[in-house]
């Protein structure tokens, strides 16, 4: 079975390259995972995920929480949906640097869509004050070199104006290996601006972040020169 290729696979491919798996179980069980924290993504996942998933599957698909992790997921069997991942070159198992876009998204023109899912899932959206303004930064950390310099690259093309960097992991003795991250940031309003026009946040937490930057910015700049800049706050 196959589904159209058009915005909602593209969010939906999106999401599961950020936070998603498939997994094969007793080598016939084809389970579909994605999992997030259970602290401020729930709107994201009543909102975004679960209506995805209906179109998808013809069917609701229950929310799971785990209590012990501090995270909500969908983990369910679904050989159609499995089957159609994989043959778009999702990875079954661990991850590691196997994951891309694929070509089909760009002959299709839904780049964006997949990356706008990824940010919602893999992407931060962070405030940082320097020296009394807040400043805006975009943001993704991950094992997968390839997929993140080719977000990164995409970004670039569109006009917004970044890094990519190497986050080599500090030894830990718990763990036999370390796995090195790779990051991208992207700072300030002009490139937040550019990725909100271009991109869009679909997950509601980062929307709202978004608006209330925004207004807090425009606030600031009308009263800069009214009232001492300390006595500005985000909302």
């Amino acid at each position: 079975m196959s589904f159209d290729v058009d915005e909602d696979l593209a969010l939906l491919y999106g999401i599961m390259l950020g936070d998603g798996c498939l997994s094969l179980v007793s080598g016939k069980k084809k389970f579909v995972t994605i999992t997030r924290s259970s602290r401020d993504d729930l709107p994201f996942f009543v909102e975004v995920v679960s209506p995805l998933l209906k179109k998808f599957r013809g069917k609701e698909t229950k929310i799971k929480f785990r209590k012990d992790c501090n995270a909500i997921e969908f983990n369910f069997t679904d050989k159609n949906l499995f089957d159609f991942l994989h043959s778009l070159g999702f990875p079954i198992g661990k991850k590691g640097d196997k994951l891309f876009i694929p070509r089909v998204f760009y002959d299709e023109n839904l780049v964006e869509h997949v990356i706008n899912g990824f940010f919602a899932t893999d992407g931060s959206l962070v405030l940082t004050r320097n020296p009394n303004k807040y400043y805006p930064r975009l943001e993704a950390h991950v094992i997968s070199k390839t997929l993140l310099f080719e977000i990164y690259s995409y970004l670039l093309s569109i006009g917004m104006n970044g890094g990519f960097y190497l986050n080599k992991s500090k030894p830990d003795p718990r763990w036999r290996t370390s796995q090195d991250k790779y990051r991208f940031q992207f700072n300030g309003k002009e490139n937040l601006i550019k990725f909100r026009k271009a991109i869009g946040f679909v997950n509601p937490k980062y929307e709202e972040k978004f608006n209330n930057f925004i207004n807090y910015s425009d606030e600031y700049d009308l009263r800069i020169k009214g009232q001492p800049s300390t006595k500005l706050k985000m909302s």
